[in-house]
């Protein structure tokens, strides 16, 4: 019987958001070695059971660092892990502390899921990034642009311990969905087929520029009686972004669905996929769109721009909402380049994206060299 290598993977939030998405499509399709889970509640602990990946709960707080650090010892010594593999900042952070505290045995891999904004400035987090990033075994990047932000805005960078691995989606499980939960969707909802459903996927919070979007979309509000806005997610802003709908008598235009286990039944009703954020790594609901064919007009942060350019989308600088309107208008109105995109991306996806070569690279390249050193 051959004993797998364990990988701890340390996730501080309670929630199925980008960074947890990639984390359990890891988990599901790791081979070489074992993944068991450190998350942030009990809600994300469910979900990662509920796929047979063995997990643990805590909840992390700043306010009580300690106890954090003594759960990670907790499960290393319990399971005994080989690589802790910490997904953002937080994690990473209170990982190395437990791992120096505590003597563990472990290597630790730092994964950058964004282009962290405090890095352009030189507080406390950049400050303790620079004491304990070079510490770190090894670290990931999730593409090339999040890797040159980091190289350009930082002194202690070094290439010798950082490895890009773009985000990547399981293509068989999206090719293999059940097509008939999308008319469930059409009547809980009430989408008429005759609409353009100009879709988002996320988490309404500051950093997806939702409110600056729709602030300006209400002036061009009847532009759009063809279409529906169809929000899926939840977040800080949630209450705010319905009073800001209701304030422009938006009600019409909009459909909020609030949080969703299951966000892939919504994306074959999406004809154009919209992602106005200040700021990203490469999103995980980006790929999804992609691989669902869905034409895309998204701000071009983080490492959107390695997928999408002009042939398989809309690009917006930053903060540009009323180019970002008017682009979107052009693009609902040409259904010859709705199409062309939609088939781009999915090949390009297929291609360069697919988790079988993730798996291959992160197992093979990155955990074997970090555990032969």
């Amino acid at each position: 019987m051959i004993i797998l290598k364990r990988v701890l993977h340390v996730l501080p939030m309670n929630k199925l958001s980008g960074a947890e998405k990639m984390a359990l499509l890891i988990c599901k399709n790791m081979k070489e070695y074992e993944p068991i889970v450190l998350c942030g509640g009990d809600k994300l602990k469910k979900v990662f059971e509920e796929s047979n990946i063995k997990s643990y709960s805590i909840e992390f707080s700043n306010k009580n660092i300690i106890k954090d650090i003594r759960k990670i010892r907790e499960v290393v010594e319990k399971e005994g892990i080989d690589i802790i593999h910490a997904h953002d900042n937080t994690a990473s952070v209170i990982s190395y502390l437990s791992k120096r505290i505590f003597n563990l045995k472990v290597k630790l891999i730092s994964h950058i899921h964004s282009c962290y904004p405090w890095l352009k400035e030189n507080g406390i987090n950049k400050k303790i990034d620079s004491i304990l990033r070079p510490k770190y075994d090894y670290n990931i990047t999730c593409g090339k642009i999040v890797y040159d932000f980091y190289k350009d805005n930082t002194k202690y960078f070094n290439k010798e311990k950082i490895i890009i691995l773009s985000n990547a989606i399981d293509i068989n499980e999206i090719n293999n969905f059940d097509i008939s939960k999308t008319e469930e969707v059409r009547k809980e909802f009430n989408i008429l087929k005759d609409k353009i459903v100009i879709g988002f996927i996320g988490r309404l919070d500051n950093e997806k520029g939702i409110i600056p979007f729709i602030e300006e979309l209400a002036k061009y509000k009847d532009k759009f009686n063809d279409s529906k806005f169809l929000l899926v997610g939840n977040g800080a802003q949630e209450y705010e972004v319905k009073k800001l709908i209701k304030e422009n008598d938006l009600e019409e235009l909009f459909i909020l669905t609030g949080f969703q286990d299951d966000v892939y039944r919504f994306y074959p009703i999406i004809d154009i996929f919209f992602l106005p954020s200040l700021y990203e790594g490469l999103p995980m609901v980006l790929l999804e769109a992609m691989a669902f064919g869905k034409a895309i007009i998204s701000t071009d942060v983080g490492s959107i721009s390695e997928v999408i350019n002009k042939d398989t989308g809309v690009l917006i600088r930053k903060c540009e909402y009323k180019s970002f309107i008017e682009e979107l208008i052009k693009l609902k109105d040409n259904k010859k380049l709705i199409s062309f995109y939609s088939i781009n991306v999915k090949r390009i996806v297929e291609e360069k994206f697919n988790m079988k070569i993730y798996i291959n690279n992160m197992e093979n390249k990155l955990y074997k060299q970090v555990i032969s050193r």
